[in-house]
């Protein structure tokens, strides 16, 4: 059964931590929350409308999160890992487990990076999601993105981030999947082959070339935003 652990590193950090907890301020706690884009997104703006597609449910499963801020003026830089399996509910955003707070020094930071690795173990792919391809007659076609591989995404907020004694912040990472089938057009939805129950099923084994350019797209529109 994987565990987790949690590193602190960096001189600084460490003394810190290790201050007396009758003395030592407040440190700053940062959050980590996610946000999925779910409202439709159309398809190649050289075709004609209504031509959209959107996910609405389904599971994303990350096997390692790495959270790290630096700052180079005071030398300063804080690392957490987390090796454990985090499975994201693309409909509402939670996690499954919770993840806690991260408690880092308080200071200014000029580089704020999250790094996030799918998990790639068993049968079940790390990213499955459901939505709907709706093509250019406004037919509503059922579709479902499935992938399996220890793809690692990496977000980053670069800028000066001050982090005061006793604050509390959430770091929001976004996933937006339909720019991930940004490289795709209607045309190739269209005509994609469906499963027996009516499903296009975009994997490594069914339409793969839709999967091909969607995997290369999956380091697409993954941002992160730093909110009080």
């Amino acid at each position: 059964m994987k565990t987790s652990s949690l590193l602190l590193i960096g001189s600084l950090a460490l003394g810190l931590f290790a201050c007396d907890s009758e003395t030592a301020a407040p440190q700053p706690q940062v959050g980590l929350s996610f946000n999925t884009v779910k409202e439709a997104a159309a398809m190649g703006a050289r075709l004609s409308a209504p031509n959209s597609l959107s996910f609405t449910s389904g599971t994303i499963t990350l096997r390692e999160i790495q959270f790290e801020v630096e700052s180079d003026a005071d030398s300063l830089e804080v690392e957490f890992e987390l090796e454990q399996d985090v499975t994201i509910d693309f409909a509402t955003g939670a996690t499954s487990p919770d993840i806690s707070a991260i408690t880092i020094p308080a200071g200014t930071y000029e580089e704020f990076e999250i790094e996030m690795e799918l998990q790639d173990q068993g049968t079940k792919p790390a990213i499955m999601l459901n939505g709907t391809f709706t093509d250019a007659q406004g037919k509503a076609h059922p579709i479902r993105f499935e992938f399996n591989s220890g793809e690692t995404f990496e977000v980053e907020r670069e800028g000066v981030i001050t982090f005061a004694e006793g604050q509390s912040m959430v770091a929001q990472v976004t996933f937006d999947p339909t720019a991930w089938f940004a490289g795709v057009s209607s045309a190739q939805l269209a005509s994609a082959v469906k499963n027996a129950e009516g499903v296009i099923v975009i994997s490594s084994t069914q339409n793969t070339d839709i999967f091909e350019v969607v995997a290369d797209g999956l380091d697409l529109a993954t941002n992160v935003e730093i909110e009080d």
